[in-house]
Formats: C-alpha cells, sequence, structure tokens
C-alpha cells in the first residue's frame, strides 16, 4: 500500500456514536428486557414454586419492596449535603429508574398477577400507580432535559439558534427577506407559548401542525428561488442546504414551544408523585403487617 493511500486511510474519520444514541440504545435494551420478563411472568404465573408466602415467592416480594424503598435515594441524594460525593446525579437518576423498573416486576412476581386479599390488592394497586406514574415523569423528563445529564433545554438557546439559522437568508434579496419574515412569526409564537399553561398547550399541538405545513411551503419558496438565481450545481446545493436549515429551524420552534408546556407538566408532576409514593410505602408496610399477622 502506497504512502498515500495510507495517509488517506488514516485521515478518514471514525464514526463515532453520540452519549445520546448509546442512551437511547440501552433504555431501549432495559425496557424490552423488562417487557420480557414481564411476558414471562405472565406464562409461567401458575408455577407452584413461586409462591407468595415462602420460598422464592416471598423473597421476591421482600426484593421488590427493597426496590421500592430504595428509590428514595435519588430524591434524597439531591436535599442531604453529605449524600452529595457519593454518586453523580446522572448515575442516580439512572439507578433509579431502573429499580422502578425492576422492583414492580418482582413484586408482580410476587403476587403471581393476583391481587390476592384486600390489603394485597390495595398495596400492588399502589404500586402500579408509582410505576406508571414513574414512565410519565420520565416521558416529561426527556421533553424537558436533553438525556441524563439534567442540562435543560433553555428556551433561549434555541432562539439563538434559530438566528443563526435565518441569517442564511439575508444573501437572497428580497425574496430571501419574505421568507425570513415567514420564520420570524414562528419564533414569535413560540416565545408567546410560554405565557401561561393553556397557551403552551395549545402551542403543543398547534405549532406541531402548523409549523409542518409551513415548513413543505418554505421548501416550496425555497427551491423556485434558488432555481432563479443559481446554476444547476449550485441550485441543488443551495436547496439542500436551506432545506436542512429550515427543518431545523422549525424543530427548533416545536422544541420551544413545547418546553414551557412540558417543563410545567413536570413541576406538576413532582408534586404528584412524591405522595403518591409514600402512599405506596404505607400501604406496603400495611400489608407486610397483615401478612404476618393472620
Amino acid at each position: 500500500m502506497s504512502q498515500a493511500t495510507t495517509q488517506d486511510v488514516k485521515s478518514k474519520p471514525r464514526t463515532q456514536i453520540s452519549a445520546s444514541t448509546i442512551e437511547n440504545i440501552l433504555s431501549f435494551a432495559t425496557g424490552l428486557g423488562v417487557f420480557g420478563l414481564l411476558a414471562y411472568g405472565w406464562l409461567t404465573r401458575a408455577d407452584p414454586d413461586i409462591n407468595p408466602e415462602s420460598g422464592v415467592g416471598y423473597w421476591l416480594g421482600i426484593l421488590g419492596g427493597s426496590m421500592m424503598l430504595l428509590l428514595l435515594v435519588y430524591p434524597f441524594r439531591k436535599r442531604i449535603k453529605f449524600l452529595a460525593n457519593i454518586g453523580s446525579i446522572g448515575f442516580w437518576f439512572r439507578f433509579h429508574m431502573l429499580l422502578g423498573l425492576l422492583g414492580p416486576v418482582a413484586i408482580l412476581y410476587h403476587s403471581r398477577y393476583s391481587w390476592g386479599a384486600l390489603n394485597s390488592a390495595v398495596a400492588l394497586g399502589a404500586m402500579l400507580i408509582v410505576a406508571g406514574s414513574g414512565l410519565v415523569g420520565r416521558f416529561f423528563y426527556s421533553r424537558v432535559h436533553r438525556g441524563y445529564s439534567g442540562r435543560k433545554l433553555e428556551v433561549r438557546a434555541l432562539l439563538s439558534e434559530m438566528h443563526e439559522m435565518t441569517k442564511e437568508l439575508d444573501g437572497l434579496g428580497d425574496e430571501g427577506a419574505r421568507i425570513k419574515e415567514e420564520l420570524v412569526l414562528f419564533e414569535k409564537r413560540a416565545v408567546a407559548a410560554g405565557a401561561g399553561f393553556w397557551t403552551s398547550a395549545r402551542a403543543v399541538i398547534a405549532l406541531g401542525f402548523s409549523t409542518r405545513v409551513a415548513q413543505r411551503h418554505v421548501r416550496r419558496e425555497i427551491k423556485a428561488l434558488s432555481a432563479a438565481r443559481m446554476s444547476l450545481a449550485g441550485n441543488r446545493q443551495l436547496q439542500r442546504h436551506l432545506a436542512a436549515q429550515t427543518g431545523d429551524y422549525f424543530h427548533a420552534v416545536r422544541r420551544a414551544g413545547e418546553f414551557a408546556f412540558y417543563d410545567r407538566m413536570l413541576r406538576l408532576w413532582h408534586l404528584l408523585h412524591l405522595p403518591l409514593f409514600f402512599l405506596l410505602i404505607a400501604t406496603a408496610i400495611l400489608h407486610i403487617i397483615a401478612v404476618h399477622m393472620y
């Protein structure tokens, strides 16, 4: 192999997988694994070896309950100073989510997917509600934060990205200025979406629909404008570039419009989730007392 060829091989950039992509893959794999465990537990729920009152079935209940109790480590980690040096927030968040999935699975195995007596039914119902609430909170969290790092998607940063994108149209004369004005209108709507809860809620649907319609319209305008101003080769290059830029712009508009709504929903969820969790602990304690006393 010649030196030039060797240099070409060395100069080729290696494909790198982003941290968010790795997290998405791991999240999908974890979800698939949990679904498989749930399916297997349902198919083998009549197995006589799993008895809620003794043996493996009993210890699965203890394990599941302990996992649910350990969920408190994550909120305590953020509020108690001496715990601040034990692991990162990102680690404890991932651990919190994993326990919130595996704990209910162990308890469902323990209960053999049946409600049982009244105290068992109440404890199981509370656990399912808290687990469902955790999944809803995870969805809101994903809409407000970048991955698990806790860096909020600030609206100001998104709007700054929009301004950079619209600068590409400044060199296209009056037609480009007209297209830019159309884009700026959506930026104003994204800012106005943060005025109140219902305004932000409507923006999630309205901006989602209107930006997609406008994106197709703007792309047609760019195609016609670039065809009139550029050579064939330059026309195609300009079209691809501006199409990608406008796509990024409208995506940023939607994220900015959604941010206010999901941020409010996440705060509201925090107010409701913790009381539900303490209700779960209370029902679990009553269940344990009832099982061992009667």
